[in-house]
């Protein structure tokens, strides 16, 4: 059985994905309006806490989750605790 390893800088059979990536900060009591985008929703909490609600189901995320938004869902959010994540939003081919 062979293997192929990559080194750093390497790449293999991937293409680039149209997105936008950034990092915010909220502080607590920061109200979210409700809204939607065409581009599905990545988002990495990296602190705090915060009650989402997403396609009208609510969840409280913290330090650690990762939360997926379909492109077009309507989506809003409390900031409980300050939060800083980073998302990315991807473009739909």
């Amino acid at each position: 059985m062979e293997h192929h390893a990559l080194t750093s800088g390497q790449r293999a059979d991937l293409t680039g994905v149209p997105a936008q990536v950034g990092t915010l900060h909220f502080p607590a009591g920061t109200l979210l309006p409700s809204t939607a985008h065409e581009q599905d929703e990545i988002s990495f909490i990296h602190s705090g806490v915060l009650k989402a609600v997403s396609g009208g189901t609510a969840a409280t995320l913290r330090a650690g989750d990762v939360s997926f938004i379909p492109a077009g869902e309507v989506h809003s959010a409390e900031v409980l605790e300050d939060v800083t994540l980073s998302f990315v939003l991807l473009e739909r081919r």
